[in-house]
């Protein structure tokens, strides 16, 4: 029987005035309470619905991600230090959406660990994951020149995989990691690589993050990730 204590209602209250999905969990993964938007956007009826389940019990495909979530949340209860991960799933809605979800400890006023909260944010409404990261890159010391530099990437023209094996190289992803999220061979992800220096005018992979920072290349989601299922941590 689920017998976790609720979280107090402050918490419960900041949950349903704060934007985007909010949620806690106790240090079984089991949740403790979610707000409206989590409830809406995961398609169960109310809150209430998920209090004392797992993710296993989430509808549709999202369960088939259960050990991963459950993992994240062990990996934030054994380091005490935030996560945040990328997830494209298709939800109950019919529309597949990608969302950055960040975990962090849950604690009582004793510092007692109670699990996790976690709080989600659609891209579509910050798609620039990184907008900070490159701009910093372009603009540092060049002045005027980093405009220049920023728009003459409109002669760069990816591919769809080109797109796709840079974006989860920006967010230091290995070939095999990258290999296996496309369905594809490491051989070919090599190749994009290549394709990728040549685009970009770098002389190595890590050049190529140099290269795609500067020229603002790479820091949206490609739109045809948006079509398989995905939960992937992002570097801090």
């Amino acid at each position: 029987m689920f017998d976790q204590a609720l979280p107090p209602t402050q918490l419960i209250a900041l949950f349903e005035q704060l934007p985007g999905c909010w949620g806690c969990k106790d240090t079984q993964s089991r949740f403790v309470h979610v707000n409206k938007a989590y409830a809406n956007l995961v398609g169960v009826s109310s809150p209430n619905a998920l209090v004392g389940q797992t993710d296993d019990d989430l509808p549709g495909r999202l369960a088939s991600c259960a050990a991963r979530f459950q993992q994240q949340d062990k990996q934030v209860l054994a380091t005490g230090r935030p996560m945040r991960v990328l997830n494209i799933h298709p939800y109950t809605n019919g529309y597949w959406q990608a969302h950055v979800f960040t975990k962090i400890l849950w604690k009582d006023d004793e510092g007692r660990v109670l699990g996790t909260i976690f709080h989600g944010q659609p891209l579509d409404e910050n798609p620039m994951l990184e907008v900070g990261q490159w701009l910093c890159k372009a603009f540092e010391g060049q002045g005027d020149a980093a405009f220049s530099t920023h728009r003459a990437d409109l002669s760069v023209h990816l591919s769809n995989r080109e797109s796709e094996v840079l974006f989860f190289h920006l967010y230091g992803k290995k070939p095999q990691f990258i290999a296996q999220a496309l369905g594809v061979s490491v051989k070919t992800v090599e190749n994009h690589f290549a394709n990728l220096r040549v685009k970009l005018g770098a002389g190595s992979k890590t050049e190529i993050v140099d290269k795609a920072l500067e020229l603002g290349v790479g820091c949206k989601i490609p739109a045809s990730l948006l079509n398989q299922q995905l939960t992937m941590v992002l570097a801090n």
